[in-house]
């Protein structure tokens, strides 16, 4: 058995829990200085608890959706970060009426109905703010074409900054990164666009549509013409599994096959049947499938686990367990699905 161990960039777990030690200190100052503005003395304790954790996190307090006020320690779109966040939001205290603990910035659309100043005393008025948007067939995402008039006064970067930012109030930045797939941005108003809540409630029946969990199956070829079959949960987004950093996949070999390398009744039923009740019960809840290919007399499973549970461990043990032939283990720190993005 084969069996690389992951290296991943961990935030400090110690550092974790100093800064929810700290948090309740400091809670009543954070609160004063919602309400005056005054962050000077504040500000350089707060970065020195976040930077502790990981240099490159992300932190803000916004209003609250059911609290007053919201803590959001994000990963700013960074998938090796966005398990740290998760780390930390675990270790959160219970909400009250004053706060609630993110690790996204949750949707705001009332944000939408601002104006926001860019600079040099611009400011732009985010009620223009249209969007155009397709959806590819059945396809587990939707492309957005970003569009407001003021978009022809400013270059690349600035729109880009205002299209992310209305569009992570719109849809939160947890909904941008599951649901939302190519995104651009015009000053000319393009055909279809339509108002925000338009995209909304589209996002919506995405979200109502793949509830429950779904897989794909797909079909191909290998290079030397061998067939493969294989399987993934969709939308296979890293976000939809923020604690889930480290690939383990299993490859099992197995016998009775066809002539085209490919399972026969009895031999997919063993396999089946060892992933349901050794493998998924190996993983627990810090683990999960999210695609397996098969062929050429061999299934591989894509687990994907906390690297700071013994998931990993427990798999590779697990699949000792195959009687079929010699199971191969390997590891690897994956927070973005690198290592399964061809089945995306």
């Amino acid at each position: 058995m084969i069996f690389g161990r992951s290296k991943r960039h961990a935030g400090d777990a110690s550092a974790i829990a100093d800064f929810w030690a700290w948090w309740p200190t400091v809670r009543p100052a954070v609160e004063e200085a919602i309400t005056s503005g005054e962050w000077a003395a504040l500000t350089p304790h707060i970065v020195r608890r976040v930077t502790a954790i990981h240099s490159d996190l992300q932190w803000e307090f916004a209003r609250g959706t059911a609290a007053k006020h919201a803590l959001i320690v994000s990963p700013g779109g960074a998938a090796e970060l966005r398990p740290i966040a998760a780390r930390w939001g675990a270790l959160a205290p219970e909400p009250d009426a004053t706060w609630e603990y993110h690790i996204a910035r949750q949707a705001d659309p009332q944000m939408l109905q601002s104006t926001i100043g860019l600079g040099g005393g611009v400011q732009l008025d985010l009620q223009q703010m249209r969007f155009a948007f397709t959806r590819d067939g059945d396809a587990p995402e939707i492309g957005v074409v970003a569009h407001h008039p003021g978009f022809r006064m400013f270059g690349e970067d600035v729109c880009r900054q205002v299209t992310f930012l209305t569009l992570d109030w719109l849809l939160g930045e947890d909904g941008v990164e599951e649901w939302i797939g190519e995104i651009s941005w015009t000053g000319d108003e393009p055909p279809a666009a339509a108002e925000p809540a338009a995209l909304a409630a589209a996002i919506d029946g995405l979200r109502e549509e793949y509830r429950t969990r779904r897989w794909e199956l797909m079909r191909g070829e290998l290079p030397d013409g061998s067939p493969l079959i294989a399987t993934a949960q969709r939308p296979l987004r890293p976000v939809r599994w923020p604690r889930f950093d480290t690939h383990v996949a299993i490859t099992l070999p197995y016998t009775g096959q066809n002539p085209a390398g490919l399972p026969e009744a009895e031999a997919l039923a063993r396999l089946r049947e060892f992933e349901d009740t050794a493998l998924d019960t190996a993983a627990g809840g810090d683990g999960e499938l999210l695609a397996h290919e098969t062929s050429r007399g061999a299934r591989t499973l894509h687990y994907y686990v906390d690297a700071d549970s013994p998931a990993a461990d427990d798999l590779a043990e697990a699949a000792g367990w195959w009687k079929d032939g010699r199971a191969r283990v390997e590891r690897h720190f994956d927070p973005a699905l690198e290592r399964i993005r061809h089945l995306g």
